[in-house]
């Protein structure tokens, strides 16, 4: 009997599993999505400005205007991308020339820890920048700039999800061999 009810606990708990991976990926997708959207709409929208224009010699006004939205929303969203897979720019000649230890502390938890408060001050700032442009907007198609600066603190959100993840995974499942 126990063994019957212990699978069946084991069952739920795999299922439980595998929804929270797929959540996981989902969520690690969404930055990447939101970016390539952005970019395929900005290279559509910029070929249909550049018929309207020098084609049929009626050019649309909100075209470039919807591609500054769109381009800042790539910007921000693909730097997340790029914070996922981490592929960000990383100057790191001085840090190569440290001590193995002193190496491993800078480049495991100092440099993390100071990228995220760098995230944290984006996130928070990013809210205010919000805030301060409740009242703006565009001046053709008067989009509101809240729609468009929010790029900047979901975009670091997400880039602060993806600098827990890859801490987490780094001090879960990888030893580090000493090597530079």
């Amino acid at each position: 009997m126990n063994s019957v009810v212990e699978s069946s606990v084991s069952l739920k708990h795999h299922k439980s599993e595998k929804l929270i991976l797929k959540i996981v990926r989902l969520f690690n997708k969404i930055d990447q999505l939101i970016a390539s959207i952005s970019l395929a709409l900005i290279v559509l929208l910029t070929i249909y400005g550049v018929i309207m224009r020098y084609v049929i010699n009626a050019p649309s006004a909100w075209v470039e205007e919807v591609c500054l939205a769109l381009f800042v929303w790539f910007t921000f969203m693909g730097a997340s991308v790029l914070m996922s897979r981490q592929e960000h720019v990383n100057v790191d000649y001085l840090i190569k020339k440290l001590p193995t230890k002193l190496y491993r502390f800078t480049n495991d938890v100092l440099v993390p820890l100071i990228i995220s408060i760098s995230l944290m001050f984006m996130l928070f700032y990013g809210l205010v920048l919000l805030q301060m442009s409740e009242n703006r907007f565009t001046s053709t198609l008067q989009i509101p700039y809240i729609y468009i600066y929010s790029a900047i603190p979901v975009s670091a959100f997400f880039m602060l999800y993806h600098q827990f993840r890859i801490f987490i995974v780094n001090k879960l499942f990888c030893k580090n061999t000493g090597d530079k």
